[in-house]
């Protein structure tokens, strides 16, 4: 979606996503929406958990993801690994960390 400043192209962005409640008409989605935001959103949870989002835990599409994301190198440097906690918004974590996480 490309427009100018002000134009709406995030108010439209949070109506497919059913954040914005439409004053008219309406939007349907056949198949799935994925959305990453501009600024990564984390929960106070581990980083496994963030990864996951409530999703069963299967290792072999886990390692996918962490491969594709590029986050052995980090879970090497954090403590824990992946059983690292976060806190809320991932306050812990720098700006790349976070991004690839939230990915």
């Amino acid at each position: 979606v490309i427009g100018p400043v002000g134009s709406g192209k995030t108010s439209l962005l949070h109506a497919i996503l059913g954040e914005l409640a439409l004053h008219a008409g309406e939007i349907q989605v056949s198949g799935g929406v994925s959305y990453a935001s501009q600024e990564p959103w984390l929960f106070a949870g581990s980083i496994r958990q963030n990864i996951l989002f409530g999703a069963e835990y299967d290792k072999q599409q886990y390692r996918r993801v962490v491969e594709a994301c590029a986050l052995w190198q980090d879970f090497k440097q954090l403590f824990a690994g992946d059983k690292t906690i976060v806190g809320e918004r991932g306050e812990s974590l720098s700006g790349g960390q976070k991004a690839r996480i939230n990915l």
